[in-house]
């Protein structure tokens, strides 16, 4: 996927990779001038791709993700548990806001670069290709809190923090873990607010300072080589968001 973000300059060598790595694979993504992530009300939360609020670009409103990129989707209930939802044919792909997270998996499916540009093909299918990789997204969004949210859901790259990040307040630093499918990652570059804040540590864990009230935006990013096609790479990203009040 592919997120609207400014990379800065790091002041550490693990700072400095992490932007590497995520400005990399921003370049790789298939819609790099904006974000996928959760928008509603009190009744439905949709999947849009468009900047965030506040951050358009020349009246452009956000717009319904096709659902076609929709590989599973799911909610977590009142009582904590995980419920997988059918994924709709087409756009719009909206969820009843009845439980405390959303969360949807995305496969952009493979991407091959050529002297020509990039297609949405796997390297195979293409005369004299430069460049391949496959990309997979998560989606998540908190409405509300439960402890079942303090574990990942076990899909995908994926942003969980561990503990309630709802009652928190501009300037408090919480612990956020990275995991593909349910597993700790080192190595995977973190964002916040658009600005890479550093990578996670071997045990997956990174601290994030949140700095203002409002939507809380986390992207995480992870790059390895892809088994199955020779120097083709696997692009995996995450985004995470919740609201802060003010207080």
């Amino acid at each position: 996927m592919g997120p609207a973000m400014r990379i800065p300059g790091a002041s550490t060598d693990a700072g400095a990779a992490a932007t590497a790595v995520l400005a990399d694979v921003l370049a790789r993504a298939p819609a790099a001038a904006h974000d996928v992530y959760w928008t509603g009300d009190a009744a439905t939360d949709t999947l849009v791709s468009g900047h965030l609020p506040g951050q358009t670009h020349g009246g452009e409103a956000p717009e319904p993700l096709d659902a076609k990129w929709v590989a599973w989707l799911a909610t977590v209930d009142e009582r904590g548990e995980l419920r997988p939802l059918p994924v709709p044919d087409a756009a719009p792909v909206t969820v009843a806001a009845d439980g405390v997270a959303v969360f949807a998996l995305l496969d952009w499916g493979w991407w091959t670069k050529t002297a020509e540009g990039r297609v949405n093909s796997h390297p195979s299918q293409v005369a004299a290709p430069l460049q391949s990789w496959r990309s997979q997204a998560t989606v998540k969004h908190l409405r509300r809190w439960h402890a079942r949210l303090a574990a990942p859901l076990g899909r995908g790259l994926e942003i969980t923090p561990l503990t309630d990040p709802l009652p928190s307040a501009a300037g408090d630093k919480l612990t956020f873990l990275v995991t593909l499918d349910g597993a700790p990652v080192a190595d995977a570059a973190v964002a916040y607010g658009g600005e890479t804040r550093g990578a996670t540590g071997p045990d997956g864990r990174v601290n994030i300072r949140l700095r203002e009230a409002g939507l809380q935006m986390l992207n995480a990013t992870l790059r390895r080589p892809e088994p199955s096609v020779p120097d083709a790479q696997d692009v995996r990203s995450a985004v995470l968001t919740f609201v802060l009040e003010a207080r």
